[in-house]
């Protein structure tokens, strides 16, 4: 089971038992990639092979966090030491965060999804963990794989906001509650009285969200035909003002495409206009279709309206 709420489990088989109290959390780029599931599949494949390897999490370019390995044991992550400031195994007391990076040589920044599903999932684990929210010392702390191993992940995890993450983690920044709402009872509720919960009230408080940018309707559930990415599957989904938040299972949170779903409208209304040109001299029994259709496009307008203003 997941020890961070907003994670997907995809558990694999290389690691170490019940190793004790994490006193670091040490970050990784994958340096190859394209996926935080694929990551996790390519751990799980490594499983009884001479170079087994794993990590605690993965955060993909998305925003998905994907957690292989629970917190109360070790990953396979920091097995070599080039610096006598750590033990022969850092991997009993550490928990490993890989970051999805396409490039080889992991010099690609973090996507804004990827950078705040970072930033909230070290917050989390810092916190329960009583890990020290701060670049990494003697003791506690934050660093990255180059810090253990500076001859072979030197360019681990490669380019990182570092600064930004640590001034996160002391509140130095606009990520948390929108100025002008509530959070309460893990609750977030707008000016408007809309309320947002669960992982699309997470992704606004790890982000630097807009206080203007309003929820529009409350949280719905969405056939996969109905979402902006139909291969996702059903899920949930909750429109703003600027932008509209969907989760599915297989991505998790992210920003769905406004742009997509409006063409789609004004395709069905253009169509649907058409088809009442064609009635221009209706029989009585095309009197009930005609009134259908206006209806049709009354209410596919409003939806129009709705995304015109979240553009």
């Amino acid at each position: 089971m997941v020890d961070y709420a907003g994670a997907i489990w995809s558990p694999n088989n290389n690691y170490f038992a019940n190793t004790g109290k994490k006193s670091f959390v040490i970050l990784h780029g994958t340096a190859g990639g394209y996926s935080a599931q694929g990551i996790a599949d390519y751990f799980r494949s490594t499983e009884g092979s001479n170079s087994p390897v794993s990590s605690h999490y993965v955060v993909g370019q998305d925003g998905q966090i994907v957690q292989c390995i629970a917190e109360k044991d070790g990953s396979y992550a920091n097995g070599v030491v080039n610096n006598p400031n750590w033990s022969s195994n850092p991997n009993l007391y550490t928990i490993s965060i890989e970051h999805v990076k396409s490039s080889n040589d992991n010099s690609e920044p973090l996507t804004p999804a990827q950078q705040a599903a970072s930033f909230a999932l070290i917050k989390d684990i810092c916190q329960r963990n009583g890990i020290g929210m701060h670049d990494a010392d003697d003791t506690t702390g934050i660093t990255g794989h180059f810090a253990i191993d500076p001859v072979n992940r030197a360019r681990c995890p490669g380019t990182y906001p570092w600064q930004e993450l640590f001034d996160y983690l002391k509140g130095n920044t606009n990520m948390g509650v929108p100025q002008g709402w509530k959070d309460s009872n893990n609750v977030l509720t707008a000016p408007n009285g809309i309320q947002v919960t669960l992982g699309f009230r997470d992704h606004i408080l790890s982000s630097n969200w807009d206080k203007d940018n309003w929820p529009l309707e409350p949280e719905k559930h969405l056939t996969g035909l109905e979402m902006s990415n139909p291969s996702l599957g059903d899920g949930q989904s909750q429109l703003f003002r600027w932008k509209r938040l969907e989760y599915t299972p297989k991505m998790g949170v992210f920003e769905g495409w406004l742009g997509q779903e409006l063409a789609w409208y004004q395709k069905q209304v253009t169509d649907m206009e058409k088809q009442i040109a064609a009635l221009q001299h209706p029989q009585p029994a095309n009197l009930v279709q005609i009134n259908t259709l206006g209806k049709q496009i009354a209410d596919d307008a409003q939806l129009i309206l709705k995304l015109s203003q979240a553009q």
